[in-house]
């Protein structure tokens, strides 16, 4: 990055980006709650899910746009959208952190539970190496996890799949400089 300012900006566009972003996984986190009562719900979270890099993408792209020069480099990108993923993870866990704290009270948890001790399912699983004793196991741990620790755990998940998906989004924004000849 080439100042300061440069960063000042960038993390301010962030913040907003990732508000943006934080936003669409509410909704995408909705309908994958709704997805248990009505299978239409199912199909736009997967939806969600598979438009988020792209949503990414668009969001540094835009930010490029408003940069001197109308381009950054990879490592600006990828510190954008990085950026952009860790705010967005935030709000989502709070949201998230609500939902379990407030409404939820153990029916997402005990749905799992009842998905790993059907026996069909449980049968699947002894196929594939997991003993019965380590389906009691997950059964217990599911069920004794406290709201923050699922909103932990996910917060988790979102960071470390937004670096990685930051590493492609960069390139795509970043690629309008290296690889398209210049006018």
């Amino acid at each position: 990055m080439a100042s300061a300012e440069t960063y000042i900006r960038m993390r301010a566009f962030a913040r907003v980006d990732g508000a943006k972003l934080g936003l669409f996984w509410i909704v995408s986190f909705a309908l994958f709650i709704g997805s248990f009562k009505y299978p239409v719900c199912g199909m736009l979270w997967m939806s969600t899910m598979v438009a988020t890099p792209f949503l990414v993408a668009i969001l540094t792209k835009l930010y490029s746009d408003k940069t001197p020069g109308k381009r950054i480099s990879y490592r600006h990108a990828y510190a954008h959208s990085a950026l952009t993923v860790f705010y967005a993870s935030l709000i989502m866990a709070i949201a998230q952190w609500a939902y379990f704290q407030y409404l939820d009270h153990g029916q997402l948890m005990s749905r799992y539970a009842s998905i790993l001790s059907d026996p069909q399912f449980s049968k699947s699983l002894e196929s594939m190496g997991y003993s019965k004793d380590m389906l009691t196991k997950m059964i217990e741990q599911l069920r004794a996890m406290r709201p923050i620790d699922i909103a932990l755990q996910l917060l988790w998940s979102n960071m470390i799949a937004g670096l990685l998906m930051s590493l492609t989004t960069a390139l795509y924004v970043s690629s309008r400089r290296y690889f398209k000849p210049n006018k």
